[in-house]
């Protein structure tokens, strides 16, 4: 997609329906609950016939459709994501600062599509400085932590809209600790979806766990040039965005009949954390597809071990990288500059996934749709739990026995083949889904 604003007709109507949205639901919403407790949102949601247009226009013919689930990039680690008929957001910020336009969107768009909720990886400006302008105007549920929330309403408020969304809360910056998963059962008619703790990128020294091997690309001053933002008041709007707080670091693992989905924003040095190491590979049904960061600031130490060790744990079938876009000038120098190495890193794994490589700005807003009925999603990953017989389960997280996603504890007993009781439920999906296709 050409690297161009939305037509002023489609613009004017983000400016008017976000705010049709959320200013009625302010005196209904309540301000945060934590996510054991959160009321599921309903299974038919309805956009307004401006959001619809506007979808249809940004978003493609497969986003509406029930049997497929699509992902938009729009920047950074930030996806519009479409599921059996839901809309939400991974993240939500605008690419602005020293640069702006670098997006075909922003934020007015980002609220035009009216999502239901935003997840939020972390709270740092890259990935949620949007949040709360974005949920004030729709109501969108914003899941994340207790810091997240309070930027996100502090935020909202500037605009007297701090009451017009909830919070579904997930924890702390400390609790609980990195490797605990809980679930939030954010629509009613989707399974819960599993959110880990997990921990931020962070330069650490070499050692035996983190070999010296430093990766500095070469900064490419050019999107930055090309797109000077000269708005003042924008610019200030981002430098106070600088100081938001982390708030914990979160992955979300969804699934969508026998489709699954992980999405992140950070690689950590989880050569130091066991428990998040082995909950990566803990997610009930395993991972069909991932994205997450692949740019940390362990990269000028190791280059782009930290995010191959995620992969290596998670063992997606398909990955698609993210976070080293032109967002921020020296920090980040564009996705396709790490192409090459981290196409290395993977084939340097036991059972490397396929890449679904995209770059900036040419692959902002393209759709990768998935059909959650292909075939390719029903048997397990080479390497993973699941292929191990172990199904993917999820530890419990008050400690204790394990437990499927659902929140239902796994039948075991004396005897019982779990590799053949894997296989054979396989075979069934197989022969149901062949029978659907008929």
């Amino acid at each position: 997609m050409a690297n161009a604003r939305l037509p002023a007709s489609l613009f004017a109507l983000t400016l008017v329906a976000p705010l049709a949205i959320g200013t009625p639901a302010a005196a209904q919403a309540p301000d945060r609950v934590p996510i054991a407790e959160f009321a599921p949102l309903p299974a038919d949601p309805a956009p307004s016939a401006a959001a619809v247009a506007l979808r249809n226009e940004l978003l493609g013919a497969d986003h509406d459709d029930p049997d497929r689930v699509t992902l938009h990039w729009v920047g950074v680690s930030s996806f519009v994501v479409t599921a059996a008929n839901h809309l939400f957001l991974f993240d939500a910020w605008e690419i602005i600062g020293v640069h702006s336009d670098y997006l075909p969107i922003g934020r007015e768009e980002l609220a035009g599509l009216e999502p239901e909720a935003i997840l939020v990886g972390h709270g740092h400006f890259d990935h949620a400085a949007d949040v709360g302008w974005v949920a004030g105007r729709t109501g969108a549920v914003v899941v994340g932590s207790e810091e997240i929330c309070d930027t996100a309403k502090e935020d909202a408020a500037a605009d007297g809209l701090a009451d017009a969304f909830t919070c579904a809360i997930t924890g702390t910056m400390t609790s609980p600790a990195p490797g605990t998963v809980q679930a939030l059962r954010l629509f009613e008619d989707l399974p819960p979806i599993s959110i880990l703790q997990h921990v931020h990128s962070a330069a650490t020294p070499p050692s035996e766990s983190n070999e010296l091997d430093p990766f500095i690309p070469v900064f490419d001053p050019v999107p930055y040039i090309t797109h000077l933002n000269t708005d003042p008041e924008a610019l200030a709007v981002f430098l106070e965005s600088l100081g938001d707080p982390q708030g914990g670091t979160w992955l979300y693992h969804l699934r969508v009949g026998d489709f699954s989905l992980l999405l992140g924003d950070s690689s950590g040095p989880i050569f130091d954390y066991p428990d998040v190491r082995a909950a990566l590979d803990a997610f009930a049904t395993c991972v069909d597809v991932m994205a997450n960061a692949i740019l940390g600031f362990d990269q000028p130490v190791s280059g782009l071990q930290d995010p191959a060790l995620y992969v290596e744990h998670v063992h997606p079938k398909l990955f698609i990288p993210s976070h080293a876009d032109a967002w921020a000038p020296v920090i980040s120098a564009g996705q396709d500059q790490y192409e090459e190495l981290f196409r290395s890193e993977m084939q340097a794994l036991d059972n490397p996934p396929e890449l679904l490589w995209i770059n900036d700005p040419e692959d902002y807003l393209r759709q990768i749709s998935f059909d959650v009925d292909d075939d390719r999603w029903v048997a397990p990953m080479a390497g993973s739990s699941c292929a191990a017989g172990a199904g993917g389960r999820l530890p419990d997280p008050n400690g204790g026995v394990a437990v499927d996603e659902d929140g239902s504890t796994p039948t075991t007993g004396g005897g019982v083949d779990v590799a053949a009781l894997t296989a054979l439920a396989l075979a069934g999906a197989l022969v149901r889904r062949r029978l659907r296709k008929a």
